[in-house]
């Protein structure tokens, strides 16, 4: 019993550590039917004002977690969440405007192995809300 749950403990560490050091990919043009470690980067025209991006966020239910350096987080939901984009905890992550773009990550604030495209498409809906403004 107790080595069931020894590998257990390294098999959730070995991907965790995975899944923070695979680097964001790009949000295509395509959903994915199945992705393994998702994690996300977008990058939408820089809105008029923080407060926009705020507001846009409070308005899916996320919360400002850290602002450091012209980097904000933001996170919602919880980490014993169920599988559901809706449910599961989720960090987005804005960086400082960029050639008139700003740049924002989406990743589990703690780590899933695969998912059938639920980032991708949140990762994209919120791009379109934020330039919707």
């Amino acid at each position: 019993m107790v080595d069931i749950i020894l590998t257990a403990i390294v098999v959730l560490v070995i991907l965790t550590v995975i899944y923070r050091v695979l680097p964001h990919r790009e949000l295509g043009a395509k959903k994915p039917m199945l992705a393994f470690f998702p994690k996300y980067r977008n990058q939408v025209a820089s809105p008029e004002s923080d407060d926009q991006v705020e507001q846009t966020m409070a308005s899916l239910g996320f919360k400002k977690s850290k602002s450091r350096g012209g980097v904000t987080e933001y996170s919602r939901g919880s980490v014993v969440g169920d599988l559901s984009i809706k449910l599961s905890k989720v960090k987005v992550t804005f960086h400082p405007v960029s050639n008139g773009k700003l740049p924002f990550a989406v990743e589990a604030a703690w780590v899933v192995a695969f998912d059938t495209g639920d980032h991708w498409q949140f990762t994209k809906e919120l791009g379109d809300k934020l330039e919707s403004g």
